[in-house]
């Protein structure tokens, strides 16, 4: 096995930290981190470094409020590592090496030039799909924090690995949450509708696992909503913190909609756009009905449509290939 190891600044040099003993590393200013960073720009638990079960390593933020960055790109997907990146965590720099592991071309590395900042939006047709841990409070308190960030971050790792593969055009880790968003076109639209609902069931079958995965008293349950509109996307920050994001009311709506599952009893709640664009060419009223809500922060009520996981699992098979 290739061995690995941080090397970071201290007051009295550089210091190496060896990843060893393990598949899961902290980074953050609490002592009980495997790496320390003493820093008050720095999260307590800031982000973690994971190695899979391929061999790889990847870093996964741990929803810091200054952000991780990999030779200068915001980490908001898990990013796998090559000998000598740098990773910011921070106002902090360290350099990852691993002695198997090929260096990037150095054009890999190289960072978007001048501090003016980035700002390309445009407004298009995007659905946005929102999954949410359950009780994720009561999972805290449950077990040990180190056992939490494994399990978290393998979420975060796999779960993203299944949205792209999916379509999704980028991803979002938000604390115990994970925003993925599909921008549509024309020609392609049910090959990406498709892919959203292939995810979702994707990604809870993976969720199911976990339990066992990591001996845990309790399953691992989440709740999700999906809503499709007009979204202003593209990159924002500065040149060398590019950040790929969605905005607007669209997103908005999505995260309200996973919230009421909760009140609905319902596994997946989906808006009247989402669901309009399902029906073009499936037959979702088969396993979909059809719910009135008040979502938090809107005036007038809703009507949505929502589904439990089984359900959804139907729905899914007798999806038609696009």
């Amino acid at each position: 096995m290739a061995s690995a190891y941080i090397v970071m600044p201290t007051t009295s040099g550089e210091k190496k930290v060896i990843l060893a003993n393990g598949y899961m590393w902290k980074i953050g200013r609490q002592a009980e981190n495997d790496v320390v960073v003493q820093s008050e720009v720095v999260s307590r638990q800031h982000a973690i470094l994971q190695r899979a079960e391929d061999g790889g390593y990847y870093l996964i933020d741990m929803g810091s409020r200054n952000g991780s960055f990999v030779n200068g790109i915001r980490v908001s997907v898990p990013m796998g590592l090559q000998d000598g990146d740098q990773i910011s965590v921070g106002d902090s720099q360290l350099i990852f090496h691993c002695e198997n592991a090929a260096a990037k071309p150095d054009a890999a590395k190289e960072k978007v030039g001048g501090s003016a900042t980035v700002a390309l939006f445009s407004c298009s047709k995007t659905s946005v799909l929102v999954i949410d841990v359950r009780n994720f409070t009561v999972l805290t308190q449950r077990i040990d924090q180190g056992l939490l960030c494994q399990v978290i971050g393998t979420w975060f790792r796999e779960g993203g690995l299944i949205l792209q593969a999916q379509g999704s055009w980028a991803q979002k880790y938000i604390g115990d949450a994970i925003m993925s968003v599909w921008v549509h076109r024309e020609a392609t639209q049910q090959r990406e509708f498709s892919g959203i609902i292939r995810a979702l069931v994707e990604l809870e079958a993976m969720t199911a696992t976990l339990q066992s995965r990591f001996g845990l008293a309790d399953p691992i349950r989440i709740g999700a909503g999906i809503n499709t509109g007009l979204a202003t996307i593209g990159n924002t920050g500065s040149g060398q913190l590019t950040d790929y994001t969605a905005l607007g009311d669209t997103v908005n709506a999505a995260f309200r909609l996973e919230s009421a599952t909760k009140e609905t009893g319902m596994d997946l709640l989906i808006g009247e756009e989402t669901f309009s664009n399902l029906a073009s060419y499936s037959k979702p009223e088969v396993c979909f009905s059809t719910r009135t809500v008040h979502l938090k922060g809107y005036e007038q009520a809703f009507t949505v449509w929502g589904t439990t996981f089984a359900q959804l699992r139907k729905f899914a098979h007798d999806l038609a290939t696009p």
